[in-house]
């Protein structure tokens, strides 16, 4: 019984980090918990949950189970869930296994279902410029 509740503790309490409107970070971050972005953020992020704020900045790319995007974003998504909130402006290609998003974002972007990053093969019309050359 004791080791349940120490886990039970373990589970409910997560860490949170805030990076402030005031921080501006180049470089990339790995953490466990909660990251929320109000500042300024040049590189990539691994973490638990992120939350992109209405006033926050971020290039780079995402690696996170549950992501919530609602600032100034480019780069690529890897998320188990994706909520796109209305304030939103998000240039990239997005993939995860569950969206949400709130109308009034600006976006241009690809989304893909899955997390998997698919390699590009070549197009049929590169395929025939090569025969016509050839």
């Amino acid at each position: 019984m004791f080791s349940r509740d120490s886990e039970k503790t373990q589970r409910n309490t997560t860490s949170s980090s805030v990076i402030g409107t005031e921080m501006h970070i180049s470089g990339n971050i790995k953490c466990s918990g909660n990251l929320v972005i109000k500042g300024r953020v040049k590189g990539n992020i691994e973490c638990d949950h992120i939350h992109l704020a209405s006033d926050g900045f971020l290039r780079g790319n995402i690696k996170s189970l549950h992501s919530v995007l609602g600032g100034d974003f480019e780069g690529d998504v890897f998320a188990d869930t994706l909520a796109i909130e209305s304030t939103g402006s998000i240039k990239g290609n997005l993939y995860y296994n569950n969206l949400k998003a709130q109308p009034g974002a600006k976006l241009e972007v690809q989304l893909i279902k899955g997390l998997e990053k698919k390699e590009k093969s070549p197009s049929k019309s590169s395929q025939a410029k090569k025969t016509k050359k050839g």
